[in-house]
Order: structure tokens, then C-alpha cells, then sequence
């Protein structure tokens, strides 16, 4: 008789040895892993309210634990397949529920290895073949607490394996990145600004937000690695890293946003950001008329578009270097986008291919829905408040893409607004840095409040996040 806990208990043993024989295929043919697909998936569905506290909190480990989730979908899906194992006849059902279930998460995870599919799927199945075999006719004894410690068991043993193999696996692959090494000389300009209310105008490359859809992120080899130009997929050129560090750089201060944040998050930071415009690589007259986008795709399977003319414009740049060195890993390595008038997910990492194209190109945050043209809203954020007396001192950045910042305004409470003092942003492309003073009069918050350089005030009520990002006002409590 099949009882609750030894359905489990069946289910789970399928998933960690399917997950055994998964690994091994993954470390010796490089197949992709389910759980990194089923992680990424659960990463780009969690809210930013839940998901942005987690990888403050966690740090390191806020990925390796969305890992587990995963384990918990596999689950769902073997427990399902165990549970049809039922009757005279158990293993048609029991079987074909399984095919059932591989087949529908293989599709909600866009996973298509085959190799990968089956180095999990087929010993999950026979597991289950195996402790579904028929039995011969026994009293029943009770052994409730045994399979409740040999489940608890093997699901600690499937969540500790799969979340310490990610997280070692991410720290090897940091240690054998490759390290920035020295562009140019680059000091950040000296400012006084702000009083100590205001964030440098540069942001230091370790507090520069770093955020990607990987449970795990590439470490690309710059001696093997190969930027592929291609018309609908054919090869066209194909350039090495060394051959683009010989073309004429170009520098330009810029800011990136996250669309991930918040109303209250700060995942954004500027720096001086060094590459060359597409039209060093390849004409736009040498490509068909009727070419649409320039699809960009990356070494961890993020991909995203621009229209061509975009592609080919003086805002658009391809970059190597940030602050004077060469990229780091997590911002990239070796080359990346820059699209200052768009959110950062339009910006791809770890260029591999630029894919001209004649249709429209859904990378991957079109694909769930997010806009093709993610515009960055105007929005503020204040860093520092300090107290004297019955007069608050704020300081803090506005933002809003290549539109530029014309005011900002601020006040405590519902007390009347107060214009800030800015500061001339380091170029078009950057924040702008502001301060000012307002009366307290017994307020409990304080509130900024930008317009943007096409005469646009911040929207002063909430919005969204999904699809074109969050919009709505600034504010924090006095403490």
C-alpha cells in the first residue's frame, strides 16, 4: 500500500539520482542544467519587492537558493508520475504522466538539450520503475517514522548538493576570471558637491549594481572567445578581443538603472564607459535594405534588440572597458552594450553574436511580456538626510535617461516645495546630483520630486513595475 510519505519518499529518491547522472553529463559534455533553467526562470517571475531584499540579504547565496526551487518543480513533477503508479497496471500511466511532465516544464523553461533532458528524465524513470515493481502479497507493517527520516534525508541531501555545487561552481568561476587590467589612467573627477548628502558622482566599481538572469554567470576566455557578425544567422566577420582593443575608443559618462527597482531600491551607478560605436565593425551600407534590428546575443542566452538606425547612431556603443580598465565578469567581460536611453536589461553582457535581422527580435524580457522599448522613467533618490533644528538637509540623484534633469523639487510633509540646488551632470547621458534644505514643521516624511529635460514631472502616484518599469513618487520617512 502506497501511503502519503512513501509516495514522497519514491518521488525524491527519483529526483536526486536523476539529478546524479544530470551533473555528471553537465560536467563532462556541458550540456545545460535543468535546474539552472528552472532557476532562471523562477528569478525572472519574483517580484522586485521579494527579489531585490533577497539578494541584499543573501548576497552569494540568494542564487544557489533559487536553485532549490527548482528541485521543488522537479519534485512536483516526479511526484506526480509516482502517484499514478497505481492499480495492476502502474507503469503505462505511471509513465506516460512523466513524459507528460518533462515535456510541459522542458517548454516552461525553454530547455531543449535532448542530452540534458534525458541524463535526468530516463533515471528518475527507471527509479521509479524500480520502486514501483510489483510486490509480493505481506502484512503491511508500519514504518512511518523510517521513510519519514529517509525522506527528510534525501531532501536535505538534493537541496545542500544542488545549492553548494552553484555556489562553488560560481566562486571557481570568479577566481578563474579574468581580471580587469589598465585602459587609460582614470581618477573620478573631484567634486565637493552635496555636503556629504550626495553620493560621488562616480560610482566605485564594487558598488556598482550587478544583476543578470543566470543562476550562475559566464567566465568567457578572451583568447578563445570570438564576436560573431551575422545576416540572419549566416557568418559575416568575426572579430577577437585583441583585434577590438585596437580600434579608436570612444569614452562617455553614463548611468544605468535597473528596471528591477523599487520605489525605495537603489540599483543604479554611473561610470565612464569606454568602447567603439557598431559602425567600426560593419557599414550600414554594407547590409541588406530591408534589415530591421540588430538583435544582441550573449554567452548566457540573454538576448535583446535595437532597431538598426539605433544600432548605428552615436548613442549606441559597444563596450570593453569601465573606469579606465578593462570589464570585470560580473559587468560583462569582454564586451557589452550601451544603450543609456534604455533600462539596463536592454544592455547585454558577454557579448557572443550581433545578429542583423529582418523581422522584429523578441529577446528574453519581450518574451515575458516586458516592453521592446523600455524607456527609463524619471525617478529620484535620496541618499542622505540630516537633521538640525526644525530644517532638514536632504541630498540625493534624479534620473531620467538621455532626457536630463531641468528641476528638482522637494518639501516635508504636504509643506510647500522647495527648490534643490543641482549640480551640471557629468554628461547627457548621466544622473544629476542635487541637494537642498526644507522646514520640518512636524512632518513625519520628505519627498523629492524631478522634472525631466522634456518638461515632465515624476509621477507623483504609484505604477508598476511589469511591463515598462515602475514609476511614482520619492519618498522617506524622517528618522
Amino acid at each position: 500500500m502506497q501511503t502519503p510519505s512513501s509516495n514522497a519518499a519514491r518521488s525524491s529518491l527519483a529526483v536526486l539520482l536523476g539529478l546524479c547522472v544530470h551533473y555528471f553529463v553537465f560536467y563532462i559534455a556541458s550540456t545545460p542544467l535543468l535546474t539552472e533553467s528552472a532557476a532562471e526562470w523562477i528569478m525572472a517571475r519574483t517580484p522586485s519587492r521579494f527579489a531585490v531584499p533577497l539578494l541584499a540579504s543573501l548576497g552569494a547565496w540568494a542564487k544557489p537558493f533559487a536553485m532549490t526551487g527548482a528541485l521543488a518543480l522537479l519534485g512536483a513533477a516526479t511526484l506526480l508520475a509516482q502517484l499514478a503508479f497505481r492499480g495492476r497496471r502502474p507503469y503505462l500511466p505511471g509513465l506516460l504522466t512523466l513524459a507528460a511532465a518533462a515535456a510541459a516544464l522542458s517548454v516552461l523553461f525553454s530547455y531543449s538539450s535532448l542530452l540534458g533532458l534525458a541524463s535526468f528524465w530516463l533515471p528518475a524513470a527507471f527509479t521509479l520503475l524500480f520502486l514501483n515493481r510489483p510486490q509480493p502479497h505481506t502484512l503491511a507493517t508500519p514504518a512511518a517514522p523510517t521513510r519519514r527520516l529517509f525522506l527528510a534525508s534525501t531532501m536535505t541531501a538534493g537541496v545542500a548538493a544542488v545549492a553548494g555545487e552553484s555556489y562553488l561552481r560560481n566562486a571557481a568561476l570568479a577566481r578563474r576570471a579574468v581580471q580587469p587590467v589598465t585602459l587609460f589612467p582614470f581618477t573620478p573627477p573631484a567634486s565637493t558637491f552635496g555636503h556629504g548628502l550626495v553620493r560621488p558622482n562616480v560610482t566605485p566599481i564594487p558598488a556598482f549594481y550587478g544583476m543578470s538572469k543566470n543562476a550562475v554567470d559566464p567566465s568567457l576566455n578572451p583568447s578563445t572567445w570570438r564576436l560573431r557578425l551575422t545576416l540572419e544567422g549566416q557568418l559575416l566577420r568575426e572579430f577577437s578581443f585583441a583585434e577590438l582593443l585596437t580600434l579608436p575608443r570612444t569614452t562617455r559618462y553614463a548611468t544605468l538603472r535597473c528596471i528591477s527597482n523599487t520605489l525605495r531600491s537603489d540599483l543604479m551607478g554611473t561610470a565612464l564607459w569606454s568602447g567603439f560605436p557598431l559602425s567600426l565593425l560593419i557599414a550600414r551600407r554594407q547590409l541588406p535594405a530591408d534589415i530591421l534590428e540588430a538583435a544582441i546575443l550573449g554567452a548566457d542566452g540573454h538576448s535583446d534588440s535595437v532597431p538598426i538606425d539605433y544600432a548605428f547612431s552615436d548613442e549606441f556603443l559597444l563596450i570593453t572597458g569601465m573606469d579606465g580598465k578593462t570589464l570585470s565578469r560580473i559587468h560583462g567581460f569582454p564586451l557589452r552594450m550601451l544603450a543609456p536611453r534604455y533600462y539596463g536589461f536592454k544592455n547585454v553582457k558577454w557579448i557572443s553574436e550581433i545578429r542583423f535581422v529582418r523581422r522584429p527580435y523578441y529577446g528574453t524580457w519581450p518574451k515575458l511580456g516586458y516592453t521592446r522599448e523600455p524607456l527609463i522613467h524619471t525617478a529620484s533618490h535620496i541618499d542622505r538626510i540630516h537633521r538640525s533644528g526644525n530644517a532638514l538637509s536632504l541630498g540625493g540623484v534624479s534620473f531620467a535617461g538621455i532626457r536630463g534633469i531641468r528641476n528638482v523639487v522637494l518639501r516635508a510633509g504636504a509643506g510647500p516645495w522647495r527648490n534643490a540646488t543641482l549640480e551640471p551632470p557629468l554628461s547627457p547621458y548621466t544622473w544629476t546630483r542635487w541637494y537642498g534644505e526644507v522646514p520640518i514643521d512636524n512632518a513625519a516624511t520628505v519627498e523629492a520630486r524631478a522634472l525631466d529635460g522634456a518638461g515632465n514631472w515624476q509621477e507623483s502616484t504609484p505604477g508598476p513595475l511589469f511591463p515598462n518599469g515602475v514609476t511614482g513618487p520619492t519618498i522617506r520617512t524622517i528618522g
